[in-house]
């Protein structure tokens, strides 16, 4: 039978290559988040969808894996104390997607206003040519 420590060590690591394999993505597709003009590597977009479903895989393993080391303790304070870098990263997940949610919603605001403004010049224009 696996112990529960090998278990949680085993937990840990998935945790760690997924948390790298995603910022490999995010770095890809996302350069501008870090401040960078273009991302040092490139990932075809079609595979974008598979780091968005990793992250949100990930956030599953990583709500077990806090799970099983508060069940480990049982303790809150003690939990808290011992294991806050883990809460955090946890609740920035869906805190941090918002933020993609607003990206793209202040994208298509702006591609709203500019097809917007073409359709008035386009209909100036129109009612220009017909009272020639």
């Amino acid at each position: 039978m696996v112990e529960r420590g090998s278990l949680a060590k085993s937990l840990d690591f998935v945790l760690l290559a997924m948390a790298i394999v995603y910022f490999v993505g995010f770095v890809s597709f996302h350069p501008e988040s870090l401040l960078l003009k273009e991302a040092p590597y490139h990932i075809p977009h079609e595979y974008e969808i598979y780091f968005e479903v990793l992250l949100w895989v990930f956030f599953g393993l990583l709500v077990l894996d806090l799970y099983l080391k508060y069940k480990k303790l049982n303790d809150w304070r003690l939990f808290l104390n011992k294991h806050w870098h883990e809460i955090v990263m946890l609740a920035l997940i869906p805190f941090l997607t918002a933020f993609k949610i607003v990206k793209f919603s202040v994208k298509l605001v702006k591609t709203l206003k500019a097809s917007k403004s073409g359709f008035k010049i386009f209909y100036k224009a129109k009612k220009a040519s017909n009272h020639i």
